[in-house]
């Protein structure tokens, strides 16, 4: 018999596809009758034991906790943000003696027909997902809207950072207060006499942008503004997008005097972009950004920004994954942001 018996093995002998496979281990109601019965003779004809449930039957932990990025790498090392949020997960797990394992699959980002919510595509993750040999996953990054679905199918506790867009899914999480604190950055700027207020959002894709943009929105309502969609672009959430849209801005909307930007990457290149067309920053325009990354410190004037609260926000994400591995019931948590106050605005 053949040692180190793999999924596509036993995939091959049932003649089933490996996802089949998985399903079959992880949710074996959700395999006809006919397709498992194959599937279980198979495993037991050759031995075959997932790893993880090696692990359960011998109470045996790894210590090692997944940190899944569902982007491409490169983003993940060039952006400072990134490091904001993953250094006190990683020194907190340091403490208590676990390993973090950091996942970055872009092709979990999106299936090849740009769709992420079908089954298929669904098994063919929570299968690569499973083979990791991690006791819980900490999950950040764009992640997919079926999140929910993929982890039904792990079963192994998971927490994310980032408020699911669907507002009834049930995934645990962590995340900013981003619709206050868009709200906040309004009042702020309201406070310094502006009322032409720009916005450029990171996209409506995600729901750290989409709560920012209706702070925005809640803002100026609450100051008596009307929205204009005018003062509005939304970016890809990249340096050269976002320098782009602030010049296309710019040149539609002459009497904009402040930009919320959603995010401080986007702010950096929006005062690059003012200043490139001649706009005095800090008293032209005012430029507030969200985050309080090192970005904030990289240009002059030094960036106004909403800081997000990355100890709380790593403490949080760990303790609550350590109690759903303990099988305890945990709650969702938003953390209050602080505005904080530099040149830019």
């Amino acid at each position: 018999m053949k040692e180190n018996v793999t999924l596509e093995d036993v995939a091959k002998r049932a003649k089933v596809s490996r996802a089949t496979v998985s399903r079959a281990v992880n949710t074996p109601e959700s395999v006809s009758p006919e397709a498992l019965k194959r599937i279980n003779k198979a495993i037991a004809d050759m031995h075959y034991v997932p790893n993880r449930h090696a692990r359960a039957l011998t109470g045996v932990r790894s210590k090692t906790i997944g940190l899944i990025f569902f982007h491409d790498i490169n983003t993940l090392f060039e952006s400072a943000f990134w490091g904001h949020v993953i250094n006190p997960i990683y020194e907190k797990l340091s403490v208590l003696g676990y390993d973090l394992q950091i996942i970055a699959h872009a092709k979990m980002h999106t299936s090849k027909s740009g769709e992420d919510s079908g089954n298929e595509y669904s098994e063919d993750i929570a299968e690569k997902i499973s083979e990791y040999n991690v006791d819980g996953f900490i999950v950040v990054g764009q992640t997919p809207k079926n999140l929910e679905v993929i982890f039904s199918q792990v079963r192994i506790p998971m927490i994310a950072f980032g408020a699911p867009l669907i507002p009834t899914s049930t995934v645990s999480w962590v995340d900013t207060d981003n619709k206050s604190g868009g709200r906040m950055a309004v009042d702020y700027l309201v406070s310094k006499k502006r009322k032409t207020i720009g916005m450029i959002t990171g996209g409506l894709e995600q729901s750290w942008s989409v709560s920012r943009y209706e702070g925005y929105k809640k803002g100026l309502a609450k100051a008596g503004i009307e929205y204009d969609p005018s003062l509005v672009e939304h970016s890809s959430n990249t340096y050269a997008n976002t320098m782009s849209l602030t010049e296309r801005l710019m040149r539609r909307r002459h009497d904009i005097n402040a930009i919320f930007a959603g995010n401080d990457e986007m702010a950096f290149a929006v005062i690059q972009t003012l200043k490139e067309l001649n706009y005095s920053v800090g008293s032209d325009v005012l430029v507030i950004g969200f985050d309080n990354t090192n970005r904030t410190l990289q240009t002059f004037p030094n960036i106004t920004t909403v800081g997000q609260d990355f100890e709380k926000i790593g403490e949080y994400l760990v303790t609550g994954l350590l109690q759903k591995m303990k099988g305890e019931k945990i709650s969702s948590r938003k953390i209050a942001p602080k505005l904080i106050i530099r040149g830019s605005a």
